[in-house]
């Protein structure tokens, strides 16, 4: 009997002790996966410290080569050059890099990219075709968005996605890049280490390859130094060696070799980094967006109702005295002082307006009085964008054109589309918002940056006789072609002497670039008018 207690006692004991160690092991390993987690910022542990199984010396030669070429190719077209020709030179090589990434990682390009690629050109070339600087700024940030939005676009499943997965993880493949800095001295290390399980032939033929390369590296690094000494003296022997290299090249050898270098050696390792960011995926950029719409509709329809009351009240006072003109202004009142009182603040109002309906929509549940009220909202808005629309233009009859004042106009363009893409996703959840919206905002800056508005700006003032002075002193040199049609009129108005003194003061020495890298359409347009200018100026004196 004490036996079979025993024998008992000893089962049970043996029974315990192992769900406890089955318990301790469980728990260790959770522990363990969070901990890999936290570290490795949700990657694993092959993507934190990259290396892939598969990785060769063909592989890392391929990189190198790539990265080297695109950072030569780079200096060349954008070192001191900011609104050349050689800009969407600069785009096209970015894109052809990437979809050489993509074939090597056997990944289709996208319908989606090919739109990206195509904006992307048009922003590019518009970059090198007006002398604008908001149209050339704003062009550059569409351009290094939209790089991202297709790298993005291409490699991961973004069909859930909204705007805070797009930021967060264009955030993330930026600054996560930068454990890959060092790659191109480590690669060759952790590749070595790989091919401890090779032949001895393969492992000859890979330090063969690594050493050939190598060598190749060094030959370059001894050529630069030595053409810094043999192009000054090959320049100077020969008057059109020298003008055919300074066609091509302004860099002056010794002031900016230094800069010339680093900006290639930045640009290889950022995209030596970036190719391999890009090629490792993190995992929870692959999972898809959960839904959010867990919250009481009521709290949503409560605001939207309180909110309806003020905009229909506001809606009203619209359509009566702005849009029709009936009622009566405030004592000291023009129609003109009244559009233009309170436009910016409404502009605000509809912006807070597009996020309030789409913030309510993200985490609100489906209800069809919430999708009324949303509606309502939205038509309140409408009404409000063309009221700020319309005090613009009443403004702008009066005081003539500014690039802000079209640029306002622009902007409500893209509230008003982006407006009517939330009335339909409020009745829609699948519809593809962001990209959508993507679309209605570069799209229409395109058009925006191709008409080249200070050209309209100059004309529509000078034809309205209103605004000469900031169309001669504020536009951008895309103006200047216009002013000229306009001369006689400017010279006939006393009011104007100052400004075109200042005007012929700022044409003095105006000249285009004498090499092809710094080539931009808009100015050898305004260098041929000013030339032609001058030579009939010279005429109507000598008469």
């Amino acid at each position: 009997m004490d036996s079979n207690n025993l024998n008992s006692g000893s089962n049970i004991s043996e029974k315990t002790a192992s769900e406890f160690a089955t318990k301790e092991d469980v728990k260790e390993k959770e522990l363990r996966e969070a901990a890999e987690t936290i570290t490795s910022f949700n990657m694993p542990k092959e993507e934190f410290l990259p290396v892939a199984v598969n990785d060769n010396t063909d592989n890392y030669i391929k990189r190198i080569i790539l990265c080297l070429i695109y950072a030569i190719f780079f200096t060349f077209c954008l070192y001191k050059n900011h609104t050349g020709i050689t800009y969407p030179l600069f785009a096209l090589a970015t894109i052809v890099s990437y979809v050489l990434l993509l074939k090597a990682s056997k990944e289709k390009v996208k319908v989606f990219s090919y739109f990206l690629m195509a904006i992307i050109m048009v922003l590019s070339v518009n970059v090198c075709t007006t002398t604008s600087i908001p149209l050339i700024v704003f062009d550059k940030i569409f351009v290094f968005a939209l790089f991202f939005v297709m790298f993005l676009n291409n490699l991961y499943d973004d069909k859930t996605w909204d705007v805070t997965r797009y930021f967060a993880s264009a955030f993330t493949v930026i600054f996560s890049s930068i454990v890959y800095f060092i790659d191109p001295i480590l690669d060759p290390i952790r590749i070595s280490k790989n091919s401890e399980g090779k032949t001895e032939e393969q492992k000859k033929a890979s330090k063969k390859k690594l050493a050939t390369f190598g060598y190749v590296l060094a030959g370059i690094g001894i050529s630069v130094p030595i053409l810094c000494v043999v192009l000054p003296l090959l320049s100077s022997s020969d008057a059109v060696f020298s003008h055919v290299l300074k066609k091509v090249f302004t860099v002056n050898i010794d002031a900016d070799l230094i800069g010339v270098f680093f900006l290639s050696l930045l640009i290889f390792i950022v995209g030596y980094a970036m190719l391999k960011r890009l090629h490792f995926r993190i995992n929870w950029m692959e999972s898809p967006v959960k839904d959010l719409r867990t919250f009481n509709p009521a709290v949503a329809i409560t605001i939207s109702s309180v909110l309806l009351v003020f905009y229909g009240l506001y809606s009203v006072i619209q359509i009566v005295f702005l849009f029709l003109g009936f009622g009566t202004l405030p004592d000291g009142y023009t129609y003109a002082n009244y559009a233009r009182e309170g436009f910016f603040q409404l502009v605000f109002v509809c912006i807070i307006n597009l996020i309030l309906v789409l913030i309510c929509r993200k985490f609100s549940k489906d209800n069809i009085v919430l999708r009324i009220m949303l509606t309502l909202i939205s038509v309140c808005t409408f009404i409000m964008i063309f009221s700020s629309a319309y005090r613009m233009i009443l403004y702008i009859g009066v005081y003539g054109l500014t690039f802000l004042r079209v640029y306002v106009l622009w902007a409500l363009t893209v509230i008003a589309l982006a407006m009517m893409g939330t009335v339909i996703f409020v009745y829609k959840d699948k519809m593809p918002f962001v990209k959508y919206s993507i679309i209605v905002l570069t799209l229409t800056w395109a058009i925006f940056g191709i008409a080249h508005p200070d050209v309209y700006i100059a004309k529509y003032n000078l034809n309205l006789k209103t605004g000469e002075r900031y169309v001669i002193r504020e536009l951008s040199d895309d103006a200047i072609p216009v002013i000229f049609e306009h001369m006689d009129e400017l010279e006939s108005n006393e009011k104007m002497n100052d400004n075109l003194k200042w005007f012929d003061n700022y044409l003095t020495g105006y000249s285009e670039p004498e090499d092809y890298r710094h080539f931009n359409f808009a100015k050898h347009k305004i260098y041929k008018a000013v030339k032609e200018y001058n030579q009939n100026k010279q005429v109507k004196e000598a008469e």
